[in-house]
């Protein structure tokens, strides 16, 4: 893995993060709300997990030890913590060299917390995958599929928005 994979891997998490409360945000903020899950979380509340655990992985990449538990009253606050955690991980992205995420990941007692920062990295796009396809299939439930979130969809888009520059 190489940084510049991670940042295409990381737009993609984007793109679908950024359908999902698209389309999240036409439920009623009381639906949005209503325990629907067999865990125990509403739409609302897995997408705000998403943000939590990516808000919180980023510190730790940083090395801050800031841990900040994020509920929003509504998917509204959702995708507000969202576009502000987003340009900042895309910050952090964008400042990493190859030699970067070889670099130990600073210890935490939690059991299965070691590796590197690549491997941090990977799994946080790992761990959004998961819960984007959670999200996505409450949303079907309630009538407001997101539509096609695989990432060769969002390769396909990218290229209608940014087409390739004609061959000389």
């Amino acid at each position: 893995m190489d940084p510049v994979s991670l940042r295409d891997l990381y737009d993609h998490h984007a793109w679908s993060m950024d359908r999902l409360l698209a389309r999240a945000l036409e439920i009623p903020p009381e639906r949005a709300a209503e325990v629907t899950r067999p865990d125990g979380l509403s739409l609302r509340d897995t997408l705000a997990h998403i943000v939590s655990a990516e808000r919180n992985w980023l510190a730790r990449w940083q090395r801050r030890d800031a841990y900040v538990r994020f509920r929003p009253d509504s998917v509204a606050g959702v995708s507000a913590g969202w576009l502000a955690l987003q340009a900042e991980v895309r910050a952090f992205l964008a400042g990493l060299d190859p030699t970067d995420l070889n670099r130990p990941l600073a210890r935490d007692p939690l059991p299965g917390d070691r590796g590197t920062l690549g491997a941090a990295i990977l799994h946080v796009l790992m761990h959004g995958a998961q819960h984007t396809a959670e999200a996505a299939e409450l949303l079907s439930r309630f009538g407001h599929s997101p539509g096609q979130l695989d990432y060769m969809e969002y390769l396909d888009e990218r290229e209608l928005a940014f087409p390739p520059a004609p061959p000389f």
